[in-house]
């Protein structure tokens, strides 16, 4: 019961500092401003998190996650490898859009170190690398793509992992690429033709 409690308090924080963060951006942002939106003491913010980094930590990991539950929601063993990189991707990319847009003044402060706001979201890459492995591996049992060794498979899911990642960043770090999801459909299908 302790623990639900606990959970729940943690969560009360991580929304209302959701908002904070939305509304000020990061740097503007003190542990006062979330524990006066939360309506919590400090001592009970401090209790969760030692620092507001880690509150934003808290609220990224809570943004990814359900960004990649709903990109893994438009994969399926009934479609294409190329048609299931490129809804998992597109939906991702659409939901990283929306994360930056609504959080503009947050991104821009993150942008004065790209590969610190990077890292927020690179925490989630065995997440992100287990669904190219499943999508890989349907692929090959649906005959899509031709049969691949465990360590194959492997070093693919890592690479695409990568590859995307990194054209995800100049998407939304850099503003790059703004017909973006043509791209990637042309690349899903240009990884397939070259996987068969």
């Amino acid at each position: 019961m302790k623990r639900i409690e606990n959970d729940q308090v943690r969560e009360e924080i991580i929304l209302a500092s959701d908002a904070v963060f939305e509304r000020y951006g990061y740097l503007r942002v003190s542990m006062q401003d979330i524990s006066n939106e939360c309506k919590k003491g400090r001592s009970t913010i401090y209790h969760y998190f030692k620092n507001k980094e880690e509150v934003l930590d808290g609220v990224c990991e809570k943004l990814f996650l359900n960004c990649l539950a709903e990109s893994k929601d438009t994969i399926s063993k009934r479609r294409s490898f190329s048609a299931n990189i490129e809804s998992f991707n597109i939906t991702k990319l659409k939901h990283l859009r929306h994360i930056v847009s609504k959080y503009k003044l947050a991104i821009d402060d993150l942008r004065l170190d790209p590969s610190g706001f990077m890292f927020k979201f690179r925490r989630f890459a065995e997440e992100e690398i287990a669904v190219f492995k499943q999508i890989i591996q349907w692929a090959i049992e649906n005959k899509d793509i031709a049969e691949l060794s465990e360590e194959d498979t492997d070093f693919l899911s890592e690479t695409l992992n990568a590859a995307f990642k990194s054209f995800e960043q100049e998407v939304l770090v850099f503003g790059k690429f703004p017909q973006s999801d043509s791209q990637v459909a042309w690349l899903a299908q240009m990884l397939q033709k070259g996987l068969l």
